[in-house]
């Protein structure tokens, strides 16, 4: 007669079953969640069906395979839909497995939890792709509307440029032309006039001075309009060629490259206005100071920064009108409005700061 409390040889083949069958499960989970983790964009699909063969035939059935839209269930198979997946945007993806082996397999509940277990898996590893393949989508619409705002913005700089072009060959073959004549013509006519006529003789010597200045001024609004080094050498040079005027002007100036590399074009034209716009600004409003431009891309490599500092000399309200130093900040700031740069501006201990802040967009 048995013993109390002690188990029967069947007992004992039944827990000896139970518990193969659960180390089964275990390792069946185990392997299908590596084998889905550790496939990539490209191994997807062949993993998906590997792991839609398995839990088929863990639930006793030969074949196993994921199908989207149209379902058809022949006799004795089934069908799990993925509702997760469809509340996410995929819809009418679903389980099926066919073609019945083993009617009996899930005979018991942990049976049953580990088939749940194995369909949740699918999906999730389903889940992540979609929204892998939807952030990815996204990048590369934004890439494009970039690419897009770029173009947009290269075709009004260049148009603002090409009127800047035409404005100034007219100068050049026109006004500065005419300048040029009225100048010689003065001069010739000074060396002419009669010994003797000595106030008239200072009056016309005036007169060429005026026009000789006229002159200059010219030739340096028309270098001003379209300078080519910008063209050729870039930004930091059209910058360093604009410094050296404000130098010959009496300023100290300095500017220092912080960028490495060009550009495109419209971004260069743009950086070069603001900073033509700076120095203009400080020969007018604050005579005899020093001048430092820095160019730098931002620490997290999303703007490109425009600094100029001005130092000494006449604060920029103290000299002229200021209403005309404000103005030349709001041209500054209108052409950074439009490509979404910013602006700021400001007295500063013992001067006058500019700061320009323009988005990089993806250069």
């Amino acid at each position: 007669m048995q013993a109390e409390g002690t188990l029967s040889g069947l007992d004992v083949r039944t827990l000896f079953r139970d518990s193969q069958a659960r180390a089964a499960r275990l390792k069946l989970l185990i392997e299908v969640s590596r084998e889905l983790a550790a496939a990539d964009r490209d191994g997807l699909d062949a993993a998906i069906d590997a792991a839609a063969v398995k839990a088929a035939r863990f639930a006793g059935f030969r074949t196993g395979s994921l199908v989207e839209g149209g379902l058809t269930v022949a006799d004795g198979g089934l069908a799990i839909p993925l509702q997760s997946l469809a509340e996410r945007g995929r819809v009418g993806v679903s389980l099926l497995f066919s073609s019945p082996s083993n009617p009996q397999t899930l005979a018991n509940e942990e049976d049953a939890a580990a088939l749940s277990l194995l369909v949740e898996m699918i999906e999730a590893r389903l889940t992540v792709d979609l929204q892998r393949r939807k952030e990815a989508d996204l990048i590369e619409r934004l890439a494009a509307r970039e690419k897009e705002l770029e173009q947009v913005l290269s075709r009004v700089v260049n148009a603002q440029e090409r009127e800047r072009a035409a404005i100034s060959a007219d100068l050049h073959d026109g006004v500065a032309q005419t300048m040029s004549g009225l100048h010689r013509h003065l001069e010739l006519v000074h060396l002419d006039l009669a010994p003797g006529n000595e106030a008239a003789a200072e009056r016309l010597q005036d007169l060429v001075r005026i026009a000789r200045t006229a002159v200059s001024d010219l030739r340096g609004v028309i270098a001003g309009l379209r300078p080519p080094s910008l063209d050729d050498l870039g930004v930091v040079a059209a910058l360093r060629e604009e410094a050296g005027r404000l130098e010959s002007a009496g300023h100290q100036v300095s500017v220092a490259d912080g960028l490495g590399r060009r550009l495109p074009g419209w971004l260069e034209t743009l950086l070069f206005r603001i900073g033509q716009e700076a120095f203009n600004n400080a020969a007018k409003h604050a005579p005899g100071a020093a001048v430092s431009l820095d160019l730098a891309i931002s620490a997290d490599r999303s703007s490109i920064l425009l600094s100029v500092l001005t130092t000494g000399g006449a604060a920029p309200s103290d000299t002229g009108d200021p209403s005309a130093a404000r103005f030349g900040l709001e041209i500054m700031k209108e052409r950074l409005a439009e490509v979404a740069g910013r602006l700021e501006a400001g007295p500063v201990a013992g001067g006058f700061s500019i700061r320009a802040s323009i988005p990089l967009a993806g250069l």
